[in-house]
């Protein structure tokens, strides 16, 4: 079943979420990109903070009260482009032992649909290149590489505590 996510579904919410970022922190990157401890709990409050105020996307895919799936995003204003906002996707991610049963595709579908009513023309996401799945995945939906990120790593900076 296909909903919007309430704060009482906060603790499946950081569990999913938990599930992504443990992901990213075992990809080979940089050194300095990693996600810290308790940065899903964070991630997850901030999004049901703001969730009223008709920016955020937040819904989920449910087998019975379990939440399998979930796609968070947020509007994104661009009043230097013609477009005028894109919807940004934050999170994708679906439950390990659940993937590929289409409930990204509903997911994808529902916010599609989402962005229809809103009049938003555009949805945009980053995927990490380390991330082979995500890259798979991606590279296998409707959606196209548009922008190249660079990135550099500077040694010499410490890390912040």
């Amino acid at each position: 079943m296909l909903r919007e996510l309430v704060e009482s579904d906060r603790n499946q919410v950081i569990e999913l979420v938990n599930q992504f970022f443990r992901k990213v922190n075992e990809l080979p990157l940089d050194g300095v990109f990693r996600i810290r401890p308790r940065a899903a709990t964070k991630f997850t409050d901030i999004y049901f903070k703001i969730l009223g105020t008709g920016k955020v996307y937040m819904k989920g895919i449910f087998e019975g009260e379990e939440l399998v799936s979930l796609l968070i995003g947020r509007v994104e204003e661009k009043p230097h482009l013609e477009e005028g906002q894109s919807l940004f996707i934050d999170l994708a991610v679906t439950k390990n032992g659940k993937k590929n049963k289409g409930f990204m595709k509903v997911l994808l579908d529902d916010v599609e649909n989402w962005c229809h009513e809103k009049m938003i023309p555009s949805i945009e996401l980053r995927a990490i290149l380390a991330n082979s799945d995500a890259i798979s995945f991606w590279d296998h939906s409707d959606f196209e590489r548009f922008y190249i990120r660079y990135r550099k790593t500077l040694r010499k900076v410490p890390k912040n505590p």
